[in-house]
């Protein structure tokens, strides 16, 4: 069976932060965009997102949403912001790896109505920029792991900082046997009950080590995170391939 050419690229989803270049751990079990989507860009988005982080005892120290995102196709300089990258020394111009900037609006700290931006954004926008790397979930399903470089938000008003680090995994999703130009990602957390810590839905690539997303206040002590999306999808824009072969094999 084979998945559409995804004619669009890898969305991401919400999240944020962590340190340095998204490598896939040598025990991951990795797939592969087909030959030739080196390069490809895309666009995409979500509705809204939720993140909420708890301290050691359960109460609720982080809780803040997004009204949506949308994935930009270009920084200011015009360079490409969302590419499918190769990792190492692929065979056919084949990509495992992705860049993703995100741009939220709408961002508010849960029930005050005080916005939250990134730092030296304006009130109420995140910027949000992600290396993801593609690795199997479990046989037939494909993951994005989107891991989070440096980013902290504020509220200078009420002098708030909070610091997010991590990586979050999410589900590729489509529909067999047709050619589309857009993919769903799942990002979701497993349930629950409101103010409590939801996990993830998904937790850990094949062959690799559980995920951690992570916020803190003072930027020394982190509290687990979690983070829910709605509509969260992706989009070629089919400059690279105007023919629209599949993008990969399942």
């Amino acid at each position: 069976m084979r998945l559409f050419k995804l004619i669009g690229a890898l969305i991401v989803v919400l999240v944020f932060s962590a340190v340095s270049v998204a490598t896939a751990s040598a025990v991951e079990t990795l797939w592969k965009w087909l030959p030739g989507s080196v390069g490809e860009t895309f666009k995409g988005g979500t509705g809204k997102a939720k993140i909420l982080a708890l301290d050691e005892k359960g109460a609720k120290t982080i809780s803040f949403t997004c009204k949506k995102s949308t994935i930009l196709l270009t920084d200011e300089t015009l360079k490409a912001s969302s590419e499918l990258l190769k990792e190492g020394s692929t065979e056919g111009k084949d990509a495992t790896l992705a860049l993703i900037i995100r741009h939220f609006e709408g961002c508010e700290i849960s029930g005050t109505g005080l916005q939250l931006s990134s730092t030296g954004d304006i009130a109420g926008i995140i910027l949000d920029h992600i290396e993801a790397h593609n690795c199997m979930i479990k046989k037939g399903d494909f993951g994005i792991l989107l891991l989070m470089l440096p980013l902290t938000l504020e509220n200078q008003a009420l002098k708030i900082k909070i610091t997010v680090r991590g990586d979050v995994l999410g589900l590729l999703e489509g529909k067999e046997k047709e050619k589309l130009l857009t993919f769903k990602l799942n990002l979701k957390t497993a349930g629950g009950e409101t103010n409590k810590f939801k996990q993830q839905e998904f937790l850990k690539c094949e062959g690799g080590e559980l995920g951690k997303l992570e916020a803190s206040l003072d930027g020394i002590t982190f509290e687990p995170m979690s983070e829910e999306v709605e509509g969260g999808a992706l989009e070629f824009d089919m400059t690279k391939d105007k023919e629209g072969e599949e993008m990969m094999e399942k």
